[in-house]
């Protein structure tokens, strides 16, 4: 299907080939602002973008759990949007502790709702924390050693340090981008 201007459509596009939608560079190309856009098949296919787009100053972002990025639902687990959680060897999640190793290694994300298979966990992106973890705009950001926080202040001896992104403003909201190691400090 090639389409070279608007075309307006209540209800499903199907094609067995390419869908190509080509237009002046101004308007959205492709755009389903009223709910989601799903692309689907019996086979493998793929989407190409020029960009992915964060915009920090969305409404989306204004409370705790807001998140854009790579997310993923699964686990089932009763959460808190906004704070963070690693994921357990049982497949749930559990919050994150700089007091203990084995909650700061391996996967982590944070929860964009009260449900991590219905609301999501945000793995890498921008996200609105539940806390401002403090510190200066750009500032690296630490799990914390208050349970599913992040604070910005270098932990002591004994705790398991581990970068999970950059603060962008000073209300919570931050780049989440969780280094893959963990120190303890000595």
């Amino acid at each position: 299907i090639l389409v070279s201007k608007n075309l307006d459509v209540l209800g499903n596009i199907s094609s067995s080939g390419d869908f190509i939608q080509t237009g002046d560079g101004v308007e959205p190309f492709l755009s389903a602002s009223s709910g989601n856009l799903t692309l689907s098949g019996s086979g493998r296919g793929q989407i190409e973008v020029d960009y992915r787009l964060f915009d920090t100053g969305s409404a989306h972002l204004s409370s705790a759990g807001g998140g854009m990025g790579d997310i993923f639902k699964f686990g089932g687990s009763t959460t808190t949007a906004g704070k963070i959680y690693y994921l357990e060897s049982a497949g749930t999640w559990a919050l994150t502790d700089a007091d203990a190793g084995g909650t700061t290694s391996g996967s982590i994300a944070v929860a964009l709702g009260t449900n991590s298979t219905d609301h999501g966990m945000l793995f890498r992106g921008v996200a609105k924390l539940s806390a401002d973890p403090g510190g200066a705009i750009g500032a690296p950001l630490y799990i914390s050693t208050t349970a599913g926080q992040a604070q910005s202040a270098v932990l002591g001896s004994g705790d398991f340090s581990r970068v999970i992104g950059h603060n962008l403003d000073v209300s919570g909201l931050v780049h989440f981008n969780p280094d893959s190691t963990t120190i303890k400090v000595s």
